[in-house]
């Protein structure tokens, strides 16, 4: 049994309990199995210690909505293909290095199932773990996946997503920013499209992201009990209200109308959209905050804006520990990983970061290359610090040799 310790460091476990001083993870495995004061927690003598000691510790942030690849729709090209994939292979390594150790390739499909294996399966390393959404959308709608119109041909693609090894569906309720024809507050699909589309991936345990950006196909989305709100940039006070009431999960991705991401945009009527929605949407958060309401994270941009997206819930009303609960906890409950990932508790994978300062002191710190100290999925430590890199085990190694499976029904 491989036997870990972690001694000395804060320890912030992510379900919003007072920080532990002078703390001891304790790691078999790659599981969590003791966390505690350093009084409460006995290390084997056999065990392999890092010396975290006035540092802190906490679980690695989840970033619910991340466009590792391109939606679906990959053209036949090998040679295109493969590219995208090393991309996404880059996307992922860059995110582990800032602290993100699970992202959402939320509209990579079928096509970017095979990259999930490969990590799960130990052929692509120091990566972040990957979740697969596969996109169902209305025709001429805002996302751009399987097109499905009527009940029974959006059930015939999430059967479909789920077969070819999908584990979330995402879908659009409104219109969004990107393109020029559409206008934010058009429906995409009807209440009913939507209750079958929800009704058949709760059928197959998969979780249903909505883009909604308000109005009437948010409160669509709300109705039809979707997991997950994503964007709600025009937030009113109703939908709000629905999401509360209904117990789901608010994903505001405030990244995606963050001053810099807007300046960075080409489009005017994308940046002219994005403008005027940018105090409606922190609005919005502020009064989901204060409204009790169940935030998670997503940014909607790449490696590293989760950090951003924490600094923007601070700047919304949210305390540092309020953010790092959003960012960690609700957000691997939202994605039905809770069991897995989210906090540092007994039982759960040893995903974890060590940070220099204490982010609830200051929540920006962790924008900081510098002050991730160290980053670990399943118990391996995949990066540090120049200060902590006695701790990192610079050989390669990976699974036996052998076929690696590839899901050819698309």
């Amino acid at each position: 049994m491989n036997i870990q310790a972690i001694v000395g460091s804060t320890i912030i476990d992510g379900t919003g309990s007072e920080p532990v001083a002078n703390g001891t993870i304790l790691i078999r495995d790659g599981k969590i199995g003791e966390v505690g004061p350093a009084d409460s927690v006995i290390v084997p003598p056999d065990a392999s210690v890092i010396d975290a000691t006035g540092k802190y510790t906490m679980p690695g942030i989840i970033d619910s909505h991340v466009h590792v690849s391109p939606n679906q729709d990959l053209p036949t090209d090998i040679r295109l293909n493969l590219r995208v994939g090393f991309n996404a292979i880059n996307t992922l390594r860059q995110s582990l290095g800032a602290g993100v150790t699970t992202v959402v390739s939320i509209g990579g499909g079928p096509p970017a199932v095979e990259l999930t294996n490969a990590i799960n399966e130990g052929y692509v390393d120091r990566c972040a773990n990957q979740i697969t959404a596969g996109v169902v959308n209305a025709s001429g709608g805002h996302v751009r996946g399987i097109h499905a119109d009527g009940p029974w041909e959006i059930r015939k693609a999430v059967r479909k997503l789920a077969s070819a090894g999908c584990t979330m569906i995402k879908t659009a309720a409104t219109g969004g920013f990107q393109w020029e024809h559409e206008r934010v507050h058009w429906p995409d699909y009807t209440e009913e499209e939507l209750t079958a589309l929800v009704d058949e991936a709760r059928m197959r345990d998969m979780p249903v992201a909505a883009h909604a950006h308000g109005h009437e196909g948010l409160k669509y989305a709300v109705n039809a009990r979707t997991h997950m709100i994503h964007h709600g940039a025009l937030i009113d006070d109703e939908g709000l209200e629905a999401i509360t009431k209904a117990d789901l999960y608010f994903v505001p991705t405030l990244f995606t109308t963050n001053h810099d991401r807007i300046s960075k945009i080409e489009y005017p009527w994308t940046r002219q959209r994005m403008e005027e929605a940018y105090p409606i949407h922190r609005e919005g958060v502020s009064k989901a905050h204060k409204m009790g309401t169940k935030i998670a994270l997503g940014t909607d941009g790449g490696p590293g804006d989760a950090m951003i997206e924490l600094s923007e819930f601070v700047d919304c009303g949210l305390s540092p520990m309020d953010a790092i609960v959003a960012g960690t906890r609700n957000t691997a409950d939202a994605l039905s990983i809770l069991d897995r990932v989210g906090t540092l508790e007994s039982g759960k994978d040893a995903d974890l970061l060590i940070v220099g300062e204490n982010p609830l002191q200051k929540i920006k710190s962790l924008q900081v290359q510098e002050n991730i100290s160290l980053v670990m999925t399943h118990g391996k430590v995949q990066t540090t610090s120049e200060e902590m890199k006695t701790y990192l085990d610079p050989r390669l190694s990976g699974p036996p040799r052998r076929i690696v499976r590839v899901n050819t029904e698309m």
